[in-house]
């Protein structure tokens, strides 16, 4: 996937608009309004010529065979609030490492301990995801999902792995008391990142896209390890949002 470059590029995607390839498709995700967008074709290959930082794949495109359909969508985007100046300077992407493993957590020497802290920690974490899913828009998740990083200085924010499986262990083990996770993966990596930040343990919060029939699909990951999902199952996902 390359990011196009034109001189004729009017516009870019507006700050709560992320955006990302797959299968040929452009797709783009307003975190206010909690929508996806879907361009195919000539249009969408066409767009990267006139927005700056749209993604594209290779191949050159064709804006003269885009005719009116082109000149519709920028209206559309623009009626919607999801471009902005090209100006103006767009917010640097969070960085994700490709997913290369699954975190195992069985195989620790013994079970993790899980004493009475921990299941008061993931009802708090889950009434916490529950309310900011039912309330709040993606927006407003990414910025409240930022103050609980730790301030610069306070210490290494790379735990052990230990910790780590510990920590996950014991949130798979008690989550069945609390919820199901069957077609809740939102619920179930926002529960899960509250959960680890009571460890001081954190992760980043990542929304994987595909097509053919569109789906979307959320879950957690520390460096190339994917903490609440296998490996074969996110790859299948472009990620499209990464906090």
């Amino acid at each position: 996937m390359r990011l196009t470059t034109s001189p004729q590029r009017r516009y870019r995607l507006a700050d709560h608009v992320r955006a990302c390839v797959h299968d040929g498709h452009v797709i783009l995700l307003d975190l206010r309004r909690d929508k996806y967008v879907g361009i195919a074709g000539d249009q969408q290959a066409a767009l990267s010529e006139i927005i700056a930082g749209w993604p594209a794949e290779g191949g050159a495109s064709d804006s003269s065979s885009a005719g009116c359909p082109l000149e519709s969508w920028l209206h559309r985007l623009a009626a919607q609030h999801m471009l902005s100046d090209a100006s103006t300077t767009a917010p640097p992407c969070a960085p994700l490492a490709e997913p290369l493993e699954s975190l195992d957590i069985e195989c620790g020497v013994r079970p993790p301990r899980i004493g009475w802290q921990r299941p008061m920690n993931l009802a708090w974490a889950f009434t916490i995801a529950t309310y900011w899913i039912k309330h709040l828009s993606l927006a407003e998740i990414e910025s409240r999902i930022g103050l609980l990083r730790r301030p610069a200085g306070s210490g290494d924010w790379a735990a052990s792995t230990a910790h780590l499986r510990d920590a996950v262990s014991s949130y798979t083990r008690l989550r069945p008391f609390v919820f199901t996770v069957h077609d809740q993966c939102l619920r179930d990596s926002l529960t899960l990142l509250r959960f680890l930040a009571t460890e001081g343990l954190f992760a980043q919060w990542v929304i994987g896209v595909r097509t053919r029939p569109f789906a979307a699909h959320s879950w957690l990951q520390t460096g190339h390890v994917v903490l609440n999902d296998v490996r074969e199952h996110v790859r299948t996902y472009t990620p499209i949002l990464v906090v």
